[in-house]
């Protein structure tokens, strides 16, 4: 069995357990950890992650990250973006708060719609961590979307996990001491 094949499983395993509403956001936050290398070979399946999801009755949405660096860059004046993409240190700088805003912007127009019975059902699938590297943590981005959304937030999260520490795309540290209490992890590793 391949180790999508092992997320897949396990996924659909937790995926079928009953919700139990009500939640704090760190509860309702689930991992699908798989190796950097994997990231091509996950893509092409991620609609099978959303067949096991609408198989347990749930709802699904993808958010897809990949080009919101660029996205948020083009919310700068021209002369602003130049001397911010000039020096890392300054995008840095920027980036946490503002582009952690910006995605929780996003994420929020991602959800608008929804009723909250239907929205506590639904999974919200983030994919294209990978645009968030050297920007932000996704602690940070975990901490932003706190109050924003009912149901369960599914991160497609390239990297490894060692207990309760997360290294994104193998790295750094993902989660700069947060330990949530009760962290749903799907691993191929």
């Amino acid at each position: 069995m391949s180790r999508i094949d092992q997320l897949l499983a396990s996924y659909r395993s937790r995926v079928a357990l009953p919700l139990q509403p009500g939640l704090p956001l760190s509860q309702r936050v689930w991992f699908v950890v798989y190796p950097p290398d994997d990231e091509r070979r996950l893509e092409p399946r991620l609609q099978e992650f959303e067949l096991a999801t609408q198989d347990a009755r749930l709802g699904w949405r993808t958010v897809d990250l990949a080009g919101s660096f660029a996205g948020w860059m083009d919310t700068f004046d021209e002369s602003e973006r130049a001397a911010c993409l000039g020096d890392p240190e300054l995008v840095e700088t920027y980036a946490d708060p503002g582009f952690v805003d910006f995605l929780k912007e996003r994420m929020e127009d991602a959800v608008s719609g929804l009723e909250q019975a239907r929205a506590e059902r639904t999974v919200i699938a983030l994919t294209g961590l990978m645009e968030l590297y050297d920007f932000i943590h996704v602690s940070s981005l975990i901490d932003a979307l706190e109050d924003i959304f009912p149901g369960i937030l599914l991160f497609f999260f390239p990297g490894e996990r060692e207990g309760n520490s997360y290294r994104f795309l193998g790295s750094r540290d993902g989660w700069e001491g947060f330990e949530p209490p009760d962290l749903q992890v799907m691993s191929g590793i």
